[in-house]
């Protein structure tokens, strides 16, 4: 059996591979690349709908005994993360059309990114966080998001992107996963982090995996959504891994 710190290490090298490689999708054949997109698009429909949100109901459980003392007009803590956390992304990504330095956007873009991925490094490496459980479910579902959002992050910045910004990201996850390691938070504390990263995770992919600047192909975001929540529901129920 490998050690879970291992595995979560794994975990964050497979998601900086990603990183590295996305952009070789823009190889592919037209046909290819809408089935491919929209393949990871219904997957993480499924992850989403089936996976996350629930997960986030149970955090909402754990979190609200212990912050509402300190907190008590805030009932619904985790879901005011996750509505922080999509906020976050959503405004960024708005910035794009509302300034006029297209630099200013950028340096936007790659500060939210490269926090949600410090974020997912830190996460990641919390074995008793149900946002990462079954780890190889999300592993999957991460990255298959970094892909189809870095495809997304090449067509707007180009080899900036390439040349940058990926490395930027790639450090973030592993400066996530190294302070992880040694330092953890509060049961409460993971819980609300792992909100906002589920915030951010719905924005991106309800924009840019969505998008209609993507090619997509409805059949295969159809079956791929179908598959993946047979999948979850078989392999990622609570009692096949409590």
């Amino acid at each position: 059996m490998i050690p879970y710190p291992l595995q979560s290490l794994i975990a964050v090298i497979i998601f900086s591979l990603v990183h590295l490689f996305a952009d070789r999708a823009r190889q592919l054949n037209f046909n290819l690349q809408s089935h491919f997109l929209s393949t990871g698009s219904g997957i993480a429909l499924a992850y989403i709908f089936i996976d996350l949100l629930p997960k986030l109901s149970k955090n909402e459980s754990a979190v609200s005994g212990t912050l509402k003392k300190i907190f008590p007009y805030l009932e619904h803590h985790v879901y005011v993360m996750a509505l922080l956390g999509f906020l976050l992304f959503f405004a960024v990504d708005r910035s794009q059309t509302l300034l006029r330095k297209q630099s200013v956007y950028y340096v936007l873009s790659l500060c939210s990114y490269a926090l949600l991925n410090f974020l997912i490094g830190y996460a990641i490496v919390d074995k008793d966080d149900p946002e990462v459980r079954p780890l190889v479910l999300f592993t999957f579902a991460i990255a298959l998001h970094y892909f189809l959002n870095d495809y997304s992050l090449t067509e707007v910045h180009g080899e900036q992107y390439n040349k940058f910004a990926k490395w930027i990201l790639i450090a973030s996850l592993f400066l996530g996963w190294l302070i992880g390691s040694n330092y953890q938070l509060s049961a409460a504390g993971v819980a609300l982090m792992s909100a906002f990263i589920g915030g951010g995770v719905i924005m991106n992919v309800t924009r840019h995996e969505l998008s209609d600047d993507n090619p997509h192909s409805l059949k295969a975001i159809l079956i791929s959504a179908i598959i993946y929540t047979v999948i979850l529901l078989t392999l990622g129920s609570p009692n096949s891994h409590e």
